[in-house]
């Protein structure tokens, strides 16, 4: 019997991993779960084997597919030659809740005494991002020519896998606080999904199968603009911070990129905070030959996200000064790894 272990953040790994390669799928023998062999008894021994609590509060999917859970009491056929949990292509699927994952012990699996599996093509949902203002630099980006284009696999969704499930997985995956977002079916706008509409994932064309077709999505700016929301003192974001976002970049000047050829540039004001993962990517200018420029993905207090260069603090006739430093509490820096221009930017 071939099972998935999810939350509804996305996959987690199994404690009894059968490959090297991938630790996410794993397996056990029908003859282990007590009879009468219910969805109910299934779940008791994937968490029993699995060091999960509360079974009871989680829920069985018999494939990826499923639009929705078994009901407890639903019997499981475990005899024949054929069926969802007899493939690891089409295994069952165990969702728990983020907190029964707290407590669990960590895996003691040797992986390097396992066998690689053959591995599939991956198969991804493409997605176009953008907020009311336009286009927003992806950190899901592949293509460095087109970085509003991003791309999650389609094993991170958890089931059901729907539309509310896919624009939950986005958000995580490009660290935004919480906002609105639309979902959009084509690059036109014209074909809006709701949270309930189920995404057939593992059907061979499926809404955003194509990077040439992606869906949209939109997202709202919920900070930005509204009467009498007071200005967030020292350039803090109104609302919850992504614990991803653990770094801070001050803005040495105003900067406003061109809406045409930086569409998903970040504008900020002088001595604006915005937040990063300190992670290094690439910015290029649309309509020139490409050619990369070193910065990161930050996000300023309006919650808006964008590529902000850092170069040698000279961008496009516009310094920028800025430093870096830990959150207190991330301690992923030392003081020789803070970055500054000069000490004005102090």
């Amino acid at each position: 019997m071939y099972y998935r272990l999810y939350t509804k953040d996305g996959p987690i790994t199994s404690n009894n991993p059968i490959y090297a390669n991938n630790p996410f799928i794993s397996r056990t023998f029908p003859k282990f779960v007590a009879p009468p062999r219910t969805a109910l008894s299934v779940k008791n021994h994937l968490c029993k084997i699995e060091g999960l609590s509360a079974p009871t509060s989680s829920a069985l999917f018999e494939s990826l597919s499923s639009e929705t859970a078994v009901v407890e009491s639903s019997r499981f056929g475990f005899r024949g030659y054929s069926g969802p949990e007899l493939s690891e292509n089409d295994p069952i699927v165990l969702v728990v809740g983020v907190e029964d994952t707290e407590k669990r012990l960590a895996s003691t699996a040797q992986l390097e005494r396992l066998p690689d599996a053959v591995l599939p093509e991956p198969r991804y949902v493409y997605y176009r991002l953008y907020d009311e203002d336009g286009a927003l630099a992806s950190k899901m980006s592949f293509d460095p020519e087109d970085s509003s284009l991003g791309r999650i696999d389609t094993h991170s969704i958890a089931p059901p896998q729907t539309v509310s499930s896919l624009s939950f997985q986005v958000m995580k995956a490009e660290g935004f606080v919480t906002r609105t977002v639309h979902v959009y079916q084509d690059m036109d706008g014209e074909v809006l999904m709701t949270d309930n509409d189920h995404l057939p994932l593992q059907a061979q064309a499926y809404p955003g199968h194509d990077e040439d077709e992606p869906v949209t999505i939109v997202c709202s700016q919920e900070n930005q603009g509204k009467a009498g929301t007071p200005h967030p003192e020292n350039g803090a974001l109104v609302g919850p911070v992504d614990s991803s976002l653990l770094m801070r970049i001050r803005g040495g000047t105003t900067w406003e990129p061109d809406k045409i050829y930086q569409p998903d540039w970040l504008p900020f004001k002088y001595g604006e905070i915005m937040y990063t993962d300190g992670i290094k990517t690439t910015g290029y200018i649309q309509g020139r030959p490409p050619s990369p420029y070193s910065g990161y993905i930050a996000m300023n207090s309006a919650g808006r996200k964008g590529f902000v260069h850092d170069g040698q603090w000279q961008v496009f006739m516009c310094n920028i000064s800025f430093y870096i430093f830990s959150v207190i509490h991330s301690g992923h820096l030392s003081p020789r790894d803070v970055l500054y221009s000069n000490e004005d930017s102090w």
